[in-house]
């Protein structure tokens, strides 16, 4: 499940659907926060500082956002909130919000609105890329 992955027409429905959704998600000071930049600090590695971030920041998302996530991820997957909320279980939403996050073109997306609400530092790329760009006292 991957914007990267939806195409043609639906491409304009499926962008219509989830601007607010994101928009409300990118907004969020957790979020925010998930996505500047850092320096990573000494002693840590850059995976285990966004590991360390995302377990903070995370939770707090998932639990003040869940009506928007359903409603992305159902936009994405060609399903209503609702029927997406009814077969949703802990694989399928794991496997599906990894996906997305992981989807350059979701994380861009996520990025622009984040910078168009205000959000300083915000930057794009997987969440891997992201990890990798965090100077690291390693080397």
């Amino acid at each position: 499940m991957r914007l990267s992955d939806v195409r043609g027409e639906r491409t304009l429905d499926v962008i219509a659907d989830i601007i607010g959704p994101v928009a409300n998600i990118a907004g969020d000071e957790d979020m925010r926060e998930l996505f500047s930049r850092k320096p990573c600090p000494e002693g840590m590695t850059p995976t285990e500082f966004m590991l360390g971030r995302v377990s903070e920041n995370l939770p707090s998302v998932l639990r003040s956002h869940k009506s928007d996530i359903i409603g992305v991820l159902a936009a994405i997957g060609g399903t209503t909130p609702e029927e997406y909320a009814e077969g949703m279980d802990m694989v399928t939403l794991l496997r599906d919000v990894l996906e997305l996050v992981n989807d350059k073109v979701f994380v861009d997306f996520l990025a622009s609105l984040q910078q168009t609400s205000g959000a300083a530092g915000s930057q794009s790329g997987t969440t891997e890329d992201r990890a990798a760009q965090t100077p690291s006292s390693d080397t």
